[in-house]
Parts: structure tokens; sequence; C-alpha cells
């Protein structure tokens, strides 16, 4: 037993003396985990070995020399837009318009008059006058310190006009190309004007801005657009009909038209019934006569098929239809402006006509039952059927 305690006494005077030795054998020879490994596995019994699980690497914890990289960006957020400022607002002159009593906001005199102070009482100079502008309501539009929009609008564009007129645009599929991709502002003037629905310029020179070839050096010139009448026709912001029209075509053109065709016609020409007025016509101007936009008989091979073409003689009238032909509608076949023979008589004298030895037993037979009245194979432009065997000179039988 006595032999057993010593034991336990050196022991125990042995461990300091080992750590020691430990501790001077790891400075002189550095801390590398190998080394340091060898002479614990030397000193002690039980160490891990260098593969465990227990002596893996592990994440670096962050110092405060790293700190600062391990903190998160901050969000980065889009600038706000730069506010347009009233100038005694940005001046911080907010007694020019408040007075010396800042405690309360009201105003030192009412608007309008208060903006009048700075602003030029410009819409007493005017005929036409916004509703808003004229009861002095200046701040139902605008904003009287900052906005984000010009002119310190409280909205912007055709959106602030929106919030008392209700949206042109819904009146119809046909939408004019201005207003929808535009601002109100572009025709309209917001404050005052000399012309009515507040246009800047006539409703002539409104439209001119934008549609200027539609006049051109044209020779003649549709009477209501040479009046500037444009609004006659044609609705300014949307509608149901194509062109911008109010109405159908064939009911516009009816509004000042309205003997085309005649109430009493037998027979219309189908363009004419099918109300395809601008089939023939140029609605605003023209070089030609009656606005048509070509001469006949150009203008009526864009539907007939042109006889004249392959033929030996002509009719001296056919190069101009309408002298036998009414364009729009008659009483009479195939739109003739009288019966035959009184229209053939118009030209060819009635004695000329019956001294004329073929013609002494004609009666009542109609000029063209012989004759073709546009073209022939003869100077007399008998049709096959007419010519008798010895008339193959073309002389009249």
């Amino acid at each position: 037993m006595r032999d057993e305690n010593k034991s336990v006494k050196f022991s125990r005077r042995l461990l300091p003396a080992a750590a020691a030795i430990l501790c001077g054998v790891l400075l002189a020879t550095g801390c590398s985990s190998t080394t340091e490994h060898k002479w614990l596995t030397f000193f002690f019994d039980g160490v891990p070995s260098e593969t465990s699980v227990t002596n893996q690497a592990v994440a670096p914890v962050a110092t405060s020399t790293n700190r600062a990289a391990a903190v998160a960006p901050k969000p980065q957020f889009p600038k706000p837009p730069e506010n347009f400022m009233h100038r005694p607002y940005a001046e911080n002159k907010c007694a020019q318009c408040h007075g010396g009593d800042m405690m309360t906001a009201e105003p030192r005199v009412p608007v309008p008059q208060l903006c009048y102070t700075c602003h030029k009482d410009f819409p007493g100079n005017y005929k036409v006058k916004h509703q808003p502008v004229e009861n002095g309501e200046c701040l139902s539009c605008h904003d009287p310190h900052q906005s984000p929009n010009k002119n310190l609008l409280l909205k912007k564009g055709s959106a602030l006009c929106l919030t008392c007129h209700d949206d042109p645009l819904a009146a119809g599929k046909v939408k004019h190309q201005a207003v929808e991709a535009g601002d109100c502002t572009d025709c309209h003037s917001p404050h005052a004007t000399n012309f009515k629905g507040l246009l800047k310029k006539s409703v002539k020179d409104t439209c001119l801005d934008c549609h200027d070839d539609l006049i051109g050096k044209k020779k003649i010139v549709h009477q209501p657009v040479d009046d500037g009448d444009c609004m006659e026709c044609h609705a300014p912001h949307a509608t149901n009909f194509k062109g911008l029209l109010k109405k159908s075509v064939k009911n516009t053109c009816a509004d000042c038209h309205d003997d085309i065709p005649a109430k009493q016609a037998k027979v219309v020409h189908q363009p004419v019934d099918d109300g395809d007025c601008l089939a023939c016509h140029d609605p605003h101007a023209s070089d030609r006569k009656a606005l048509v936009k070509k001469t006949t008989p150009a203008l009526c091979w864009d539907c007939h098929d042109n006889f004249l073409e392959k033929a030996k003689f002509t009719h001296d009238v056919v190069e101009d239809c309408t002298g036998c032909h009414n364009p729009h509608s008659t009483s009479e076949k195939a739109l003739m402006k009288k019966g035959i023979p009184a229209l053939c008589f118009d030209c060819h004298d009635q004695k000329d006509v019956a001294a004329v030895k073929g013609h002494a037993d004609i009666g009542t037979k109609s000029c063209v039952q012989c004759h073709d009245p546009h073209v022939g194979q003869d100077k007399n432009l008998l049709k096959p059927a007419a010519k008798s065997p010895g008339a193959a000179n073309g002389s009249p039988p």
C-alpha cells in the first residue's frame, strides 16, 4: 500500500514536468497539426486519429477583421424623380404666399388673386375660358408647392383631363391617332382661347398641322373643306366609322347632297346605290370638276371594260361618258339622260337624219336598233344585223 502511494505521488510530480517539456518541444518544433498529434499520442492515451470526423476542419468564424465583408449589402432603390418646385417654395419664401402667420396654411389672399400677383391674368383676354380657370380653381390642376410633373400639374397628360372629362376615345372603335398617342394640349388650350372647344387654332388650321396634304395645290376644293368645317363630316376624337366620319359615307354625303340619287329615279348607278361615293369622288380636293378622281372615260374603266381599245371607229361623244349617261341615277335604261331618239337629236339634226336613204322606213325604230352608240366597224357604227349585203364598204343600206 505504501509503495502504491509512492507511485501516485511520483506521477503527480511527473505530470507538470511532462507538460512543461511538451510545451518547450512544441515551441521549438512549431505547431503543425501533424507534429502536435505525435507528441500528444506519446504522452497521453486515447488521442483521436487525424482522419477522425471530430478532427475535420470547420469553416472559419468571422472575426472583427472580416466582419464588414460578411454583412449583406443594402438593397438599392430607384432614385425618386426630381420634382418641379414652385419658385417661392424652392426659395423658402413661404410668407410670399401665406403671409406672416405660418401657423395656418391659409394663403394671404384667396386663389386665384394670389396666383395673379405673379402670373398674368391671361384668361381675362380671351373669349372662351376653361371652366376651372374661370372659376379660379387653379389648385384643381396644379400643386402649389412641388410636383413630379411639368408645370406643377397634379397628373400627367390626358390623365389630368380625364378626372373631369369622359374619355373621348370610348366613343367608338376608330380612334384619332393624335388623341390616342398624344396629349390633349396638343390641340386644346388648358386655360383660355378665342376658339370654340378651347382649340389653340381654328378647326381648319388645327387639322392642317398634321393633314397638310388634303388640299395641297388642287384646283377644286370641296366647300366644307375650303371653309374649314372639318367637323361637319369628321369626329375629332373617336367614332365607329372609317376615316373618323360621324356617319357612313352615304349618309354623310346625303346631308348636303340629298338629291343624289334622285328621289323618283328608277335606275341608280350601283356605286351610288351602295353608298360608295368615294369610289369616284375625292372628298377633299381634286384637279377635276365635280371632285372626281379621274376624268371620263378613264374613271369608268375602273369598273367597266374598255370597249374603245379594239374599236375601228368610235362615236365622237364616247370621250365623255357623262355626255349621254347620268353617273348617279335616272329614269331611263342604261342611265341615259334622255330617251332615244331625243338624246340623239341633241347632236344630230332630225331633218338631216330623215334625209338619209336608209332612214326612209325606220318609222318608230330606235336609233340603237341599227347603230352601236359607242363603237363600230364602219363609220356609221352600224351593227352587223343592220347591214345589207351590198354594204360591205360601210355605207348605209
